[in-house]
């Protein structure tokens, strides 16, 4: 079963995965937090235009799976936090992106092409900590306690449609053909391929730009500002008005959503920063040196999960000195 697993992963993050294999990967997470936490950082970095080829995974994932197993037994003295079995149970079906709910949204979403009924999936954090997902197009999101959305990312011939309430971080998959609307209860946010957070209340919305450009929309369509990185804006829904004001928006989203992120780094760049993190020396051999990759991960994962993770985006090996 394990030189198996992260093929089953994979299928069930494509929603191709049997019944069969769905019961084989629950019992899979519910054998140890490890696995639970591997599963977790793996969601968070998957991009179906970031990781190795299908074919590159079959011929890597014995090795894979035996580097994984060699850290976790290495790492079962050390004491780690649990996650309760219920809370653990429903992150589980909101990493996976599992249609929780399934719904159709009368009216459009947007001032582009009309549509009578959008279906949307929906998620919700009930539990107590920032759960990761990854949505279909490969965009990430990472949502704060108490967060909902509801989503299209696949169907819409023109655009990608995510309905938010509370906070929510977005790493956004790239695609000119496709923009990307986060829309709260007052205001639109448009994108094509960007890293922001968004606040979601009734009366307030606010935006944080860490990366590209967003641009700010009504309900009914009419831009209102285009924000540039670390900057902030916020809109009130009584007034109309809208403050934009400059803010360090690394900071900002790693005291919120006790995040760390890289963007357009390489495997040496990736390896300097987590060895400054975690006051670790670290070695890699193999993999792509020259690709340049984004990792994210919550700063309560271990360097173990961590680089679990990068070795299955590289490719290389990596040791803990």
């Amino acid at each position: 079963m394990q030189d198996e697993i992260l093929g089953i992963i994979l299928k069930n993050i494509r929603h191709c995965a049997t019944e069969e294999e769905k019961a084989a990967l629950l019992r899979w997470l519910e054998n140890s937090e490890e696995n639970r936490r591997f599963y977790s950082l793996f969601l968070a970095n998957y991009s179906l235009h970031e990781t190795i080829s299908s074919e590159d995974l079959g011929r890597n994932s014995e090795s894979m799976i035996a580097r994984l197993n060699a850290r976790i037994d290495a790492a079962e003295s050390r004491r780690r936090r649990t996650l309760p079995r219920r809370s653990f149970l429903y992150a589980f079906a909101a990493l996976a992106a599992l249609v929780i709910g399934f719904f159709a949204v009368r009216g459009p979403l947007t001032n582009g092409p009309g549509v009578d009924e959008i279906p949307m999936e929906l998620v919700a954090n009930s539990t107590q900590e920032t759960i990761h997902m990854v949505l279909d197009d490969g965009t990430r999101v990472y949502l704060r306690p108490g967060a909902e959305i509801r989503y299209n990312v696949s169907t819409l011939p023109g655009s990608r449609e995510v309905n938010l309430q509370g906070d929510a971080y977005f790493d956004v998959s790239h695609n000119e053909a496709k923009p990307f609307i986060v829309h709260t209860d007052n205001i639109g946010i448009r994108v094509l391929g960007t890293a922001f957070s968004v606040s979601a209340a009734p009366e307030v919305s606010q935006v944080v730009l860490e990366r590209g450009s967003v641009r700010l929309v009504s309900r009914e369509g009419v831009s209102m500002v285009s924000l540039s990185p670390n900057q902030k804006a916020t809109y009130r829904a009584v007034t109309g008005d809208v403050r934009v004001e400059p803010v360090y928006a690394t900071a900002f989203v790693t005291d919120k959503y006790s995040l760390m992120a890289m963007s357009d780094v390489t495997l040496a760049q990736m390896v300097s920063k987590l060895s400054a993190t975690f006051h670790r020396k670290i070695s890699c051999k193999g993999g792509d040196t020259e690709k340049h990759y984004n990792l994210a991960f919550l700063k309560s994962d271990s360097l173990e999960d961590v680089l679990s993770i990068l070795e299955y985006m590289t490719g290389a090996e990596c040791e803990i000195e």
